[in-house]
């Protein structure tokens, strides 16, 4: 069985490139890539930056009561 996937060009030729400076096809890459996915080997999630910088806003007092709301709200619908 066969599968088409859509990949943008742009991230396939270099994909492509790679593979190739590597001695592997593409449709290589992408099976090694889905077995250890399957296999647990990879895991696909967001990273945290650790540089995180702390910037003090000031804003008018009407601003902050509709920020104030809407963390109200988000607090009571969570």
């Amino acid at each position: 069985m066969n599968t088409s996937i859509a990949i943008r060009k742009d991230i396939r030729d270099q994909a492509s490139q790679k593979a190739q400076t590597d001695g592997l096809s593409i449709s290589a890459v992408v099976r090694i890539l889905l077995l250890d996915y399957a296999n647990g080997r990879i895991e696909i999630g967001s990273r945290s930056n650790t540089n995180i910088a702390v910037e003090k806003i000031e804003v008018d007092s009407k601003t902050q009561k509709m920020m104030d709301d809407v963390i109200l709200e988000w607090n009571k619908n969570k």
